[in-house]
């Protein structure tokens, strides 16, 4: 079993996927979000590496390797779900 671990300080964080081509830990759908803006939903750490669940505005949400995301650390954090919480 892998260790799984949550960590949310870069939530809601600007990030544009860039992930190198030909890499086996990605698929077609993380091709077709590569270079579009979304957000960080959380990071989490599986099995050693760290994955951040990222989120489109088509609520479309894929997994990339947090060093293959560009940041826009200047973002406003927090995700739709926070909408509800202010």
């Amino acid at each position: 079993m892998s260790a799984h671990r949550h960590r949310t300080p870069l939530r809601g964080v600007t990030v544009t996927p860039r992930p190198r081509p030909d890499d086996p830990s990605y698929t077609s759908v993380n091709y077709a979000y590569a270079g579009k803006k979304g957000h960080v939903h959380e990071v989490v750490t599986i099995g050693g590496r760290e994955l951040a669940k990222v989120g489109f505005d088509d609520r479309k949400i894929v997994y990339y390797l947090l060093d293959d995301l560009e940041m826009d650390e200047s973002a406003t954090r927090g995700t739709f779900h926070d909408l509800d919480q202010k």
